[in-house]
C-alpha cells in the first residue's frame, strides 16, 4: 500500500514466517510488512519486475542477506537481475531458476562482468534447479556462476546427453548427484553404456522414474 495514501499505517514485522511468496506484478519498497526471520523466497508466475529497483524493493520486505533458498516460479526473470539478487544473497544453498535463450555474444560478455566473477567467486549454491533447455554453451556458463554445486538437475535434448556428461564430470569437483528430466527412457541404457565404454566411474547409482534419469555416484 502506498503511504502516501494511506499514511497512517505501521510497518509490521512478522516473526513466525520463513517463506514468502511474492504473487504481485507490482512491488514497491512501500510494504507495510516485514518478515525478518524468513529465509526462503518464492516469486510466482504472474510476477514481473517493475523496475531497476527490484533488489532493494524485497530488500524492504525481507533480509535478503539471510535466504537461503530462492525459488523462480515464474516464465521469465531477466539474467542481469538474477546476478544483482544473488550478489546480495550470498547464504543461498538452493536455487530454481527458469530461463528461455541466451544470445551466444552474450556468453563472452557477461563472463566478463565484474558482478558475475563476485557472485562466481562468493555464492554457496549447492542446489540447482535449471528450468529451460541447456545447450553445452548454457551449462557451462552456469557452472561457471555456481562451481560448488551438488545437485543439479537440467533439462538437456537426448543427441547433446554425451557431451554435456563429459564436460560435467571433468568440469566439476563436487558434483555427485544429477537429474535430467523429461528425457526418453532409452537415455538410461544409452546413458550407461557411455559411463561403462569410457570407464567414467567406478561405482554409480543410475535410475529412470517418470520421464526423469538419476544419475549419482
Amino acid at each position: 500500500m502506498d503511504k502516501n495514501i494511506c499514511p497512517y499505517i505501521q510497518r509490521t514485522n512478522l516473526y513466525s514466517v520463513e517463506h514468502v511468496e511474492i504473487f504481485n506484478r507490482q512491488i514497491t519498497n512501500n510494504g507495510i510488512h516485514y518478515f525478518p526471520n524468513a529465509i526462503e523466497l518464492t516469486i510466482k508466475e504472474d510476477f514481473q519486475t517493475s523496475n531497476y529497483l527490484f533488489s532493494p524493493c524485497i530488500n524492504s520486505i525481507l533480509p535478503l542477506k539471510q535466504l537461503t533458498k530462492l525459488i523462480f516460479d515464474c516464465y521469465y526473470f531477466p539474467f542481469e537481475e538474477l546476478i544483482s539478487l544473488l550478489f546480495l544473497t550470498p547464504n543461498l544453498s538452493t536455487l530454481k531458476y527458469s530461463f528461455f535463450y541466451f544470445d551466444d555474444k552474450y556468453f563472452k560478455l557477461i563472463k566478463k562482468d565484474q558482478l558475475f566473477r563476485n557472485v562466481s567467486t562468493k555464492n554457496q549454491i549447492k542446489y540447482l534447479n535449471l528450468h529451460g533447455i541447456c545447450t553445452l554453451e548454457i551449462l557451462k556458463l552456469m557452472m561457471d556462476l555456481f562451481p560448488r554445486v551438488q545437485y543439479l538437475r537440467i533439462q538437456i535434448k537426448r543427441k547433446e546427453i554425451k557431451e554435456i556428461i563429459r564436460f560435467l564430470l571433468s568440469k566439476t569437483n563436487h558434483l555427485f548427484f544429477l537429474c535430467i528430466s523429461k528425457i526418453p527412457k532409452i537415455c538410461l541404457r544409452e546413458l550407461n553404456t557411455l559411463i561403462k565404454s569410457e570407464n567414467l566411474f567406478e561405482h554409480y547409482f543410475i535410475k529412470f522414474v517418470n520421464r526423469d534419469l538419476y544419475l549419482w555416484w
